[in-house]
């Protein structure tokens, strides 16, 4: 069952991977151990928008990190095909739209339009580059150390904080993403 599940999740398309390189797809289970955790000696490092997310994903309850640009073909359809309605099914998970790669801006605008706004589960985003976002060398490949290469990423955080699953490889349908927050919250685990 778990397997005919990890079968279902993969999602075959993206519109950027930032090392040029090629690479399989990427959504599975994470191990119960990987939690991205801040500590004293990691918070300088961090721009104000994983410290913000990194609050949230350490509260009690399920949460989505969702990572997305407004230029980006797959993040547009995936808006397109009801990604609010997960949203709006779930408003005891928290959502974090975080926009990549976008000069800093946050996309707000885009994501109203598709029925997706700031709530007190819905959160809006920005990821700064080290530069201008066309140069490909001065995005941040990185999110709370957990790597970071294509948009559109989901994460989804379970009630331990943990990562419990990664769709790091283009488009999650809703259907794929409801069925991975109703396992997270249930928190089953697997050695």
């Amino acid at each position: 069952m778990r397997l005919a599940l990890l079968a279902l999740l993969v999602a075959a398309s993206a519109c950027a991977q930032t090392d040029g390189t090629a690479a399989e797809p990427a959504v599975a289970p994470a191990p119960a151990s990987t939690r991205p955790v801040l500590t004293e000696d990691t918070r300088g490092d961090r721009t104000a928008t994983e410290l913000a997310v990194a609050e949230t994903i350490e509260a009690p309850g399920v949460h989505v990190v969702h990572f997305w640009a407004p230029w980006c073909g797959n993040s547009k359809a995936e808006l397109e095909n009801g990604l609010y309605e997960v949203v709006e099914a779930h408003p005891d998970v928290t959502f974090s739209f975080v926009t990549i790669w976008n000069d800093g801006e946050d996309g707000a605008g885009r994501l109203a339009r598709y029925g997706v706004e700031p709530s007190d589960h819905v959160f809006v985003y920005a990821q700064p580059d080290r530069g201008p976002s066309a140069d490909r060398d001065l995005r941040r490949r990185t999110f709370l150390g957990l790597p970071l290469s294509w948009t559109p990423t989901t994460w989804v955080f379970n009630r331990g904080g943990a990562l419990a699953y990664a769709f790091n490889y283009g488009e999650v349908s809703p259907e794929m993403l409801a069925t991975a927050i109703e396992h997270a919250r249930d928190g089953w685990e697997h050695d």
